[in-house]
């Protein structure tokens, strides 16, 4: 299984001489097993990821050019780079494509609306891509081949889907876009418990999260900090933990992850380009 970054920032894109170390794109992650793509998320960094795509040799056993798509959310930071991924523009490609509901609006219905007049010149429905939509149901697994994708009900407004896969006894799991609480605290952990690699949201400091550096604090607004990944890492025994959907310039995010390895050593910030290969 491999997995690679293709963008990492939170919220906004953010382009620019402070943001190129870890790069300025918004979430999108790439993961490969059993010859199977499946992409999670598409802020903008799925634009890029698209044009690599293209130019692969890719096609399943099956003849096909399939690829599996999940959204967290619906979050402009990510599907604002769906309208940009090119193989929804070629025939031979089949996108899978899912999400749960948000606040009663489908992935469908989301990604739809955003390309509508006048704020797109191409409708969702002129996509000459073969597009398949699922409804995830919390809870209930989805096997694609030998892949087993589950999935969490994560704390964030309008809701958020955290995912694990599994594939030839590793796993991996994507969690971004959630706010800690005690609630949903020993939910993750289960979730979690013995995961090889675990993708987390740490948006905030937690001196920013709690107030405690003067700005009135972040609480309620959907996103947790390093401190909180490795307090609910450390819980579940896990192998590594990235830290993703960065917001802030590279300096302050390479003293977040020297804090993060201080108490959960083996950490990484995660960048653009940045590949891990789960032999």
């Amino acid at each position: 299984m491999k997995v690679k970054f293709w963008g990492v920032r939170g919220s906004i894109p953010v382009p620019g001489p402070k943001t190129s170390k870890y790069g300025g794109n918004t979430s999108c992650v790439e993961l490969n097993c059993d010859e199977k793509t499946i992409i999670f998320d598409c802020g903008s960094g799925v634009r890029a990821l698209g044009l690599d795509i293209v130019e692969r040799d890719f096609v399943e056993e099956n003849g096909k050019k399939e690829l599996y798509v999940f959204f967290s959310h619906v979050h402009w930071d990510h599907i604002q780079g769906f309208p940009f991924f090119r193989p929804t523009f070629d025939p031979e490609y089949e996108l899978n494509i899912y999400s749960s509901l948000h606040s009663g609006v489908d992935i469908e219905s989301a990604l739809r609306g955003q390309m509508e007049k006048p704020y797109f010149p191409i409708r969702l429905k002129d996509m000459p891509a073969k597009m398949n939509f699922n409804e995830i149901k919390i809870g209930e697994d989805i096997q694609i081949g030998r892949i087993e994708v589950k999935s969490v009900s994560l704390n964030h407004p309008s809701g958020s889907v955290g995912y694990k896969i599994i594939c030839n006894n590793k796993s991996v799991a994507y969690i971004t876009d959630h706010e800690h609480n005690e609630r949903s605290k020993q939910r993750l952990v289960d979730f979690l418990k013995e995961t090889n690699k675990v993708i987390f949201d740490a948006h905030y400091t937690p001196e920013e999260y709690s107030g405690a550096d003067g700005s009135g604090g972040r609480k309620g607004w959907g996103h947790g900090t390093w401190k909180d990944a490795v307090e609910l890492c450390r819980a579940a025994n896990v192998d590594q933990l990235i830290l993703t959907h960065h917001g802030h310039e590279d300096t302050e995010i390479d003293k977040i992850e020297l804090l993060t390895q201080k108490e959960f050593p083996g950490s990484i910030a995660a960048y653009e380009g940045l590949e891990i290969d789960l032999c």
